[in-house]
């Protein structure tokens, strides 16, 4: 178990808020402390984006945004205590309910307790940037940096960590963690596998197995084409246009090399910082590493889960599907972030990131 996690040590570091500031028990009977309601848990937003600050900010305008908000930061504000801290934190973040996704696994809370005690026992992670925090509703989409060093070789490596997060509501104890995807499906499934039931093994299969046979529509209506599993509400022209240039992204990639091409100069500025994993590439990078994915691979671009847009930031959570030589196919899912911005006139993303394997 400790080689499995040895050797893809982001398998489960996917929570940003999975780790308390606080140590041990607090004082006091069960009925007088609520530990949703302590104030270590709950330092004002203002306080914590100074110490905190968002790379690329987008607004949390309802209470429900700022309750996400104001969770999300605390999170950060509480990090790398270990793992009983972590699962005291965990108290506050979560519900015993709560189902969490990791790289591609879905777990209920008590195994994805499991993974990260191995997690935490064999590395050190530190947290860095707060890229994105782009909030609709009650889901987030969060990026940021952090660095993981190796407890038994002290290799230390940079990791940036992708999340979609839907929230809910608990009244006085604030919002709660419903269901999260943490991470893209990579090295470490087969080894996360190992922390679910039979038959949660089974119905994990059979989610796999319908992206894998997914079928597209022979439509030209986007939107019933890729329909967003759970979808968010996208307000006004400009957030609803951007939703409809990423639906014509994947429907481009999905004709092939020469016609993604020819998209890519209209859906990206020329000089774009196109972020994909570990590496930056130009135009030229962008659309040379596409037709390997698209013609050596067959990636095809099948299922939408999220689409989140605020101001000028859109976030996506999609599958794909990869053809082997062989004839079998593979799905895994990408996370991506997309700024948009005018050039002489026209909406264009300057900057993106992108994780995913294939």
């Amino acid at each position: 178990m400790k080689r499995i996690f040895s050797s893809a040590l982001t398998a489960a570091i996917i929570a940003a808020l999975a780790v308390s500031c606080a140590n041990g028990n607090k004082k006091g009977s069960a009925a007088e402390y609520v530990i949703e309601t302590d104030p270590a848990y709950n330092v004002p937003t203002e306080t914590l984006l100074k110490k905190f600050p968002i790379t690329f900010p987008s607004p949390a305008n309802t209470a429900e945004e700022k309750g996400i908000q104001n969770r999300m930061l605390n999170g950060f504000n509480c990090w790398n205590e270990g793992f009983d801290a972590w699962k005291n934190w965990g108290s506050v973040l979560y519900s015993p309910e709560s189902i969490y996704n990791v790289n591609g696994v879905r777990m209920t809370l008590e195994e994805y307790q499991q993974a990260m005690n191995i997690t935490l026992k064999n590395a050190d992670i530190q947290m860095g940037d707060f890229d994105n925090m782009i909030i609709c509703g009650n889901w987030t989409a969060i990026r940021y940096q952090t660095t993981n060093t190796n407890m038994q070789t002290g290799v230390t490596n940079p990791v940036p960590v992708t999340e979609f997060v839907r929230f809910k509501d608990f009244g006085e104890k604030g919002m709660k963690v419903d269901e999260g995807w943490g991470g893209t499906k990579g090295g470490s499934y087969d080894g996360l596998l190992s922390f679910i039931s039979d038959e949660e093994k089974a119905a994990q299969k059979k989610m796999m197995d319908e992206i894998i046979n997914t079928v597209l529509p022979e439509t030209s209506d986007l939107n019933e084409k890729y329909p967003v599993l759970y979808p968010t509400e996208i307000k006004g022209e400009k957030a609803q246009m951007m939703k409809q240039m990423i639906l014509q992204d994947l429907d481009n990639w999905n004709k092939g090399a020469e016609a993604y091409s020819k998209w890519a100069d209209t859906f990206f500025c020329n000089d774009i910082e196109y972020g994909y994993n570990d590496a930056v590439l130009t135009m030229k990078g962008l659309k040379d590493y596409s037709k390997i994915l698209i013609e050596e691979k067959d990636l095809k671009r099948v299922k939408v889960y999220n689409i989140l847009v605020s101001d000028d930031w859109a976030a996506i959570h999609s599958w794909h599907v990869v053809s082997g030589k062989d004839g079998n196919k593979e799905a895994f899912n990408s996370m991506a972030f997309y700024h948009f911005t005018e050039k002489d006139g026209t909406l264009k993303v300057d900057k993106c990131w992108i994780k995913e394997n294939s």
